[in-house]
């Protein structure tokens, strides 16, 4: 079993099989490896052909970002403010992804 708290994984994990809301935990708390960028880059692939996926996406990465903030206003905690820091950083790379697709595809 996978999970974004502890970081739990099974050999044979599949990481399509994963929801958009656990590969974003997984792309904070993972930020800096493997599995963080394997995550982003399915988040990525998820919204860069469907934009109801990838307005989802964004809505969930929102929500992330504001649930930090939240919680870092009531914490001095820096692990805190290093995922919040992390799911701005996510929430931008996902966009300018999506945007730098698109723009391929316009020009095409």
């Amino acid at each position: 079993m996978i999970t974004a708290n502890d970081k739990k994984i099974e050999d044979n994990f599949s990481i399509e099989k994963l929801t958009a809301q656990q590969l974003i935990n997984l792309a904070i708390d993972s930020h800096e490896d493997r599995i963080g960028l394997e995550s982003r880059t399915e988040l990525i692939r998820r919204g860069a052909d469907d934009i109801e996926v990838r307005i989802a996406i964004k809505k969930a990465c929102k929500f992330t970002v504001l649930s930090y903030e939240e919680q870092i206003k009531n914490s001095e905690e820096s692990t805190l403010r290093s995922k919040f820091l992390a799911s701005v950083s996510i929430l931008d790379k996902l966009q300018l992804e999506w945007q730098k697709k698109d723009l391929i595809l316009r020009i095409h």
